[in-house]
């Protein structure tokens, strides 16, 4: 299975899917890069390819890279819904301090929450996890500032390209 990347209008790969997940691991391909197998339609942020790497193979090239022009609204990279994942301490440890790590204040990249009472929040640091909650680092009316969330309060999580 061969997997073909973009960043910034850079192609790179394709990359045999044991191969691309190390280059994921060590950073080198970003969660937020473009990814592309045979049998998709359209490019996609490696984190929404199924299993966060992809599937298939491919022996056509892949179609070209989605257009660059800014869009009017902000572009979802990434989403996580309580529907379909569980908010606990091994998420947020995991795939959000990841992500975090990899995207540092100042890149192109934010990671929004919305929780059950339909507050937003613009998240910058995982803070703490716990059992049952953990506490963020959040945006409240341009001041940042620590919040306790529970995790079944949580209904979901977004990464929005600035």
């Amino acid at each position: 299975m061969l997997l073909h990347f973009n960043r910034d209008g850079q192609a790179f790969g394709p990359y045999p899917l044991e191969e691309a997940r190390e280059y994921l691991k060590r950073g080198q391909i970003l969660p937020t890069d473009q990814a592309w197998y045979e049998g998709c339609a359209n490019w996609m942020p490696v984190v929404q390819v199924p299993g966060m790497i992809g599937g298939g193979t491919t022996d056509t090239p892949p179609p070209p890279p989605p257009p660059s022009a800014a869009p009017a609204g902000p572009v979802v990279l990434a989403s996580y819904s309580n529907a379909t994942i569980k908010f606990n301490k091994k998420f947020f440890q995991t795939e959000l301090a990841r992500f975090l790590k990899l995207n540092p204040e100042g890149q192109t990249e934010q990671l929004f929450m919305r929780v059950r009472t339909g507050e937003e929040y613009a998240l910058y640091r995982v803070a703490k996890t716990e059992g049952d909650h953990c506490v963020i680092q959040v945006d409240v009316d341009g001041v940042r500032k620590d919040k306790r969330v529970d995790y079944f309060n949580i209904n979901d999580i977004e990464i929005h390209q600035r």
